[in-house]
């Protein structure tokens, strides 16, 4: 089943001065709900929380990639086993995530805003999937995003 909508993501980094320990909170909107009708398919926030686990640096590219695995908690509309009469429910996330530093590398004669720009893929996979009606599990499940990022405030 393919899937499309538009996402707000929104996050704040706390950098620590162990490259390993990055805590991060936010919330992912969509606020057009998406092409299928799903138990998310909702403007709903989902709130998140976890540590970012850098895998390759800036440094190590020139600048252009970083690879980065977020693991998170996150609390989701539709995420509450089947059967549940709450609305939420909390699962655990791991989230690959690869920035392509376009901005910075390629954008940065037009401006300030531009130059903040990234190209972002990633790969959302729950750790912890509920059974469904019939008590299956998929453990494989992953939902690849593609998008824009642009950093606000100190990297």
């Amino acid at each position: 089943m393919t899937n499309s909508a538009f996402s707000l993501r929104f996050s704040t980094r706390f950098p620590t001065s162990l490259s390993w320990f990055t805590p991060v909170i936010g919330a992912v909107f969509l606020p057009y709900g998406t092409t299928q009708n799903t138990v998310r398919n909702t403007d709903a926030p989902t709130l998140f929380a976890g540590n970012i686990f850098s895998v390759v640096t800036e440094q190590k590219t020139s600048g252009w990639f970083t690879v980065e695995v977020p693991l998170l908690i996150t609390h989701a509309p539709g995420a509450a086993a089947s059967g549940s009469s709450r609305d939420y429910g909390r699962d655990l996330v791991v989230l690959p995530t690869v920035y392509f530093h376009l901005g910075p590398k390629a954008l940065k004669e037009l401006g300030a805003v531009w130059s903040k720009l990234n190209v972002v893929v990633q790969l959302e996979q729950n750790l912890t999937p509920n059974p469904d009606a019939v008590g299956h599990r998929d453990y494989l499940n992953p939902v690849a995003t593609i998008g824009m990022s642009l950093a606000i405030g100190t990297p």
